[in-house]
């Protein structure tokens, strides 16, 4: 596991779409648990906003482009979306 994903001593935290700490089963204000992505998820869904393309995220975070895939796949998944442009739609709706 990567240090930047550990979720902490208690292990009931993540992180919130903004990348600050949560407490696991925290509320939003309408009483539905928020979609927490890990730090790197995070980092990696910024960088999808921001245009660019699995092959330069890996290149910029030192990854293999699989891993990036695997991260895409993940964030898809916490966000209950299916695709890079409704990804980004709601991340820019939730910051």
């Amino acid at each position: 596991m990567d240090v930047r994903e550990n979720p902490g001593l208690g292990g009931g935290e993540g992180f919130a779409l903004n990348g600050a700490r949560q407490a696991s089963g925290a509320a939003d204000g309408d009483g539905t648990e928020s979609h927490r992505l890990s730090a790197r998820e995070a980092e990696v869904m910024s960088l999808i906003a921001d245009g660019q393309t699995n092959g330069q995220i890996a290149a910029r975070l030192f990854l293999a482009e699989k891993t990036v895939k695997n991260h895409v796949r993940r964030i898809y998944s916490k966000l209950g979306v299916g695709s890079r442009p409704a990804a980004i739609a709601y991340w820019r709706a939730a910051r």
